[in-house]
């Protein structure tokens, strides 16, 4: 199993987010951060590559998590890792989550082919 100290400060923000938000709902993780969630995979790909699907979900179980919502969203992201295009709600589509992802060195960012 991956470490979870391994993930970077914006993925484990994202993680804590949305551990946050399904604590408010009965531990039920509602379509809107579903749909945020996809959005951020396609449309910041470079914060996600290399990120360790099992670190992923380690983070989500370690704040409390209930396996279901966190068996989608790893599946989520190794469907976009993997190159798959996933579709937020219309409402979500342009979504991006804060903070910005690190390590933004040549500004050519990641391409499906190198996933």
């Amino acid at each position: 199993m991956a470490n979870t100290e391994d993930l970077p400060p914006s993925v484990v923000s994202i993680a804590e987010y949305l551990a946050m938000k399904a604590k408010g709902y009965d531990n039920h993780l509602k379509w809107n951060e579903q749909a945020m969630f996809k959005a951020d995979l396609m449309n910041v790909r470079r914060r996600w590559y290399g990120v360790a699907p099992d670190a992923f979900a380690g983070k989500l179980r370690s704040e409390g998590m209930r396996e279901q919502n966190i068996v989608e969203l790893v599946d989520w992201l190794k469907k976009a890792q993997a190159g798959r295009r996933l579709v937020p709600d219309r409402s979500y589509r342009d979504f991006v989550f804060n903070p910005p992802p690190e390590g933004l060195d040549s500004g050519r960012g990641h391409q499906s082919r190198d996933w």
